[in-house]
């Protein structure tokens, strides 16, 4: 059975779809009375939405479905689906934030954004908020919505950034929290990692597939790329390629000793189309060459 997706080209037509009163073409915030007109259906858009779901409920996101409590953030990028295809879970939400890109376009917000990789997270990684956190993201979104509704003037622009800044910037925190939280979770995610990564290299995936990449790792265990490289980075202050070159150059270690490979032989074996990128890999990592490593043996 294919299910309809609905697309979405602006605020605009978000509003019409549904009968909500839009604020501005560019940014609108609404409120859970207007959003009980939401119909239960899948949708694609063209801007961005940030949901602050205050209940206890279900979401499509991706053609995925995940269940969310109290106090959760959800951040949608645009073209990204998500929504209820059945009215038979909740679809309900506090508060909804819609913005277009081209509001922020030419802004400082503009150079920080790509800093905000929750955009790019899966649902079920979304931000779980404390009371206190939620208190503090409500009173951001009134205040949003207040400015919406004041008459457009010169510091209209500059005022509605500095609230979507923010609104980014404390769920900045409130994620780092998170992460914070998950300190055993996140060691089991970095020994889960590693086997990953043994289990790649114990295979004939290097030669079929060259190197490891994060995708593939994130992929391997149930995580978009982006929530997956904050982890790594939060657990063990490297990023997630980094912790792969790692775990690459041990691997050459091993092989170095283990075996009478030559070196080209030991950097096809693990995955590096030409044998001078194991060597500008392996000096980036140890100090010093291959070969040099060898020699000292």
């Amino acid at each position: 059975m294919i299910t309809e997706i609905i697309r979405l080209n602006s605020i605009s037509d978000f509003c019409e779809h549904y009968g909500c009163k839009m604020q501005h073409p560019l940014i609108t915030v609404l409120g859970k009375d207007e959003l009980a007109h939401v119909k239960p259906e899948l949708r694609s858009c063209a801007f961005y939405c940030v949901f602050l779901k205050g209940e206890s409920g279900s979401m499509t996101y991706g053609l995925s479905k995940y269940e969310y409590s109290e106090a959760t953030m959800a951040f949608i990028a645009p073209d990204q689906i998500f929504g209820n295809p059945t009215g038979n879970d909740s679809d309900s939400s506090s508060l909804l934030i819609m913005f277009h890109p081209s509001i922020i376009h030419d802004s400082p917000l503009a150079t920080s954004f790509k800093h905000y990789s929750f955009f790019s997270y899966e649902s079920n990684q979304a931000l779980n908020l404390k009371p206190e956190e939620k208190i503090i993201v409500e009173s951001i979104y009134e205040g949003l919505s207040m400015e919406l509704d004041q008459p457009i003037d010169t510091s209209s622009r500059s005022i509605i950034l500095s609230f979507l800044e923010l609104l980014f910037s404390y769920s900045m925190r409130f994620y780092t929290r998170q992460y914070q939280s998950m300190v055993h979770t996140s060691n089991l995610l970095i020994d889960r990692f590693n086997v990953v990564l043994k289990d790649y290299f114990d295979s004939n995936l290097p030669i079929e597939r060259g190197l490891p990449t994060v995708a593939y790792c994130a992929k391997q265990l149930s995580l978009s790329p982006n929530y997956f490289g904050d982890l790594v980075k939060k657990s063990t202050g490297h990023t997630a390629k980094e912790h792969i070159q790692m775990a690459v150059v041990e691997r050459v270690k091993y092989l170095i000793i283990s075996s009478k490979q030559s070196i080209s032989e030991i950097a096809y074996a693990v995955g590096f189309k030409y044998p001078h990128h194991l060597s500008r890999v392996f000096r980036h990592v140890t100090g010093i060459t291959p070969i040099e490593f060898r020699t000292r043996r």
